[in-house]
């Protein structure tokens, strides 16, 4: 019998010693020092294949590419075969011509970061021209791996829980929706990033005190770069200093009730004073091309009765003939020789009374946006270069599950899903006191929500063409979302979170300290 129990131990040994082995590799690689720089590396890399393999992929201009080049003073280069806008990624983009690139159009912001910092690198690189895109992208590729390796630390939970989380998390950041504009001469990359960043950031603003000292530090960077990339995301400010009110970051003798709040409202200062300039230096020609388009492509665009419409505005019945014409096209309202006698009534505020007086309008207005939401991104914008060989117009599918995701559902299921998340979450926040670790997962979740709807309403309302493209920062604000709703459940775990000294509230260790010092001085 022991010669029976000695033979069934020594053949489960070698599983044992390999179970142990394993769970010891598990531990090390779990540990927050070793997996949140292995993740942000493979993501930096992830990124890169998915970009370039095969073939680098972009964004072809729309138009609005020579006014966010111009601010690097360089026009795009035309390989042969290639076009100015629409069917073609241009990459290469060559030193302007004298007086070509002026204050009135060029734009300005932080959207100019993203091509300044790639210039170098495209120079070392050895590419031709000013400046190529296709450094920016790497450069975009470097920083999605410091996102996710900043957003790995945070999470907690079995390895494998995490690594899903970060996977899913991938899955949105590297959809054809977002990835395209990396090699793009758009704005909107510097907002997408910012946004990203912001939201790595935030996660942290439930740890350590160290770590949410780093954490707003990150999510500042990130929402001035976002708020500062384009009027578009401006209103985004919003949500995020709601967020900042909400946040505490004990540092020294900042440790109270109150003082731990002086931090995060020092950061809300920073982003209010980012989008203070992005609303002063807009360019001045857009002032009024927004409202134009409001006017004759958002209300007149679907109307019945555009002629009735251009009365109730203020305008001549016969204004009513421009329904639906954009500012650039051939017949464009402004065009009309009445134009300046009437353009003292294309104003937000002739537009807010006009919709408040028909909610009807206001509505097909928003169930259009739905529609372009689902949309996900601009069906008219190629993905290649002419040099691919690809026709004029293809666009790229190489990762595309949240495009899917979205066209599937539709806007008003997936807007209606992130309404739900957030306001479970915001129900959650109210009672779960006992786990700051999760409550800034959550609070980040309802940011986020407050950042889809705001940029929604933004980009329905104060402009009101290319919405799909305007939309973006939106969408990919309700990518991450569902990204944290799931991380809220799975990689948070109370035990991680509130049991220890560290990550406890700060009032509640500042109480601690001075309770410890008194039972010092009796003793």
């Amino acid at each position: 019998m022991s010669e029976q129990r000695t033979y069934i131990s020594t053949a489960g040994a070698p599983e044992h010693r390999s179970a142990t082995a394993f769970a010891r590799l598990a531990g090390f690689f779990g540990r927050w020092w070793v997996f949140g720089p292995l993740v942000g590396l493979a993501a930096a890399v992830a990124m890169a294949v998915r970009i370039f393999h095969n073939g680098p992929i972009g964004m072809a201009d729309n138009g609005d590419g020579p006014s966010r080049m111009c601010a690097l003073d360089t026009s795009v280069h035309l390989d042969k075969g290639s076009s100015w806008w629409f069917d073609y990624a241009n990459f290469r983009y060559d030193q302007a011509k004298p007086d070509a690139c002026r204050s009135d159009n060029t734009y300005p912001g932080s959207g100019k970061w993203m091509p300044m910092l790639a210039r170098p690198l495209s120079q070392l690189l050895g590419y031709p021209g000013a400046i190529d895109l296709r450094a920016q992208a790497l450069l975009w590729c470097a920083l999605v791996g410091v996102a996710f390796a900043v957003f790995a630390v945070a999470l907690r939970g079995r390895l494998l829980l995490r690594l899903l989380v970060c996977a899913a998390l991938f899955l949105v950041v590297g959809d054809s929706v977002i990835a395209g504009y990396a090699a793009s001469p758009f704005s909107e990359l510097a907002g997408l990033t910012g946004l990203l960043l912001a939201t790595a950031g935030a996660v942290h603003l439930g740890g350590s005190p160290r770590a949410r000292l780093g954490g707003l530090l990150l999510f500042t960077v990130g929402s001035v770069t976002l708020v500062g990339s384009k009027m578009q995301a401006l209103t985004m400010a919003v949500p995020l200093l709601a967020l900042l009110l909400w946040a505490k970051v004990p540092v020294g003798r900042l440790v109270g009730r109150f003082s731990a709040r002086v931090l995060p409202l020092a950061a809300a200062l920073v982003i209010g004073a980012a989008g203070t300039h992005t609303l002063v230096f807009q360019m001045e020609a857009f002032k009024e091309i927004n409202r134009t388009e409001v006017i004759f492509v958002g209300i007149m665009g679907k109307s019945p009765d555009p002629a009735k419409d251009a009365v109730e505005l203020g305008l001549p019945a016969d204004f009513g003939q421009y329904a639906g014409l954009n500012w650039w096209g051939e017949k464009a309202p402004q065009k009309d020789p009445r134009w300046p006698e009437v353009r003292d009534r294309i104003t937000y505020t002739n537009i807010g009374i006009y919709l408040a007086k028909h909610p009807g309008v206001a509505l097909r207005i928003a169930d259009g946006g739905l529609d372009d939401f689902a949309a996900s991104r601009p069906d008219n914008l190629g993905s290649y270069p002419v040099s691919a060989g690809k026709p004029a117009g293809t666009q790229e599918h190489r990762l595309a599950l949240y495009t899917g995701f979205l066209r599937t559902l539709g806007g008003g299921w997936v807007l209606g899903l992130q309404l739900a998340l957030a306001v479970a979450g915001a129900w959650w926040l109210r009672r779960g006191q006992d786990n700051p670790h999760r409550r800034a997962f959550v609070a980040m979740m309802i940011c986020l929500g407050g950042a889809t709807l705001t940029q929604f309403v933004t980009a329905m309302y104060g402009e009101a063409i290319e919405n799909t493209k305007h939309l973006i920062f939106g969408i990919f604000a309700t990518g991450l979302s569902f990204v944290l709703a799931a991380a809220t459940v799975l990689c948070t775990p109370a035990a991680a979170s509130s049991a220890t000294e560290e990550e406890a509230e700060p009032e509640t260790r500042a109480r601690s300290d001075r309770a410890a010092l008194v039972g010092s001085a009796k003793s």
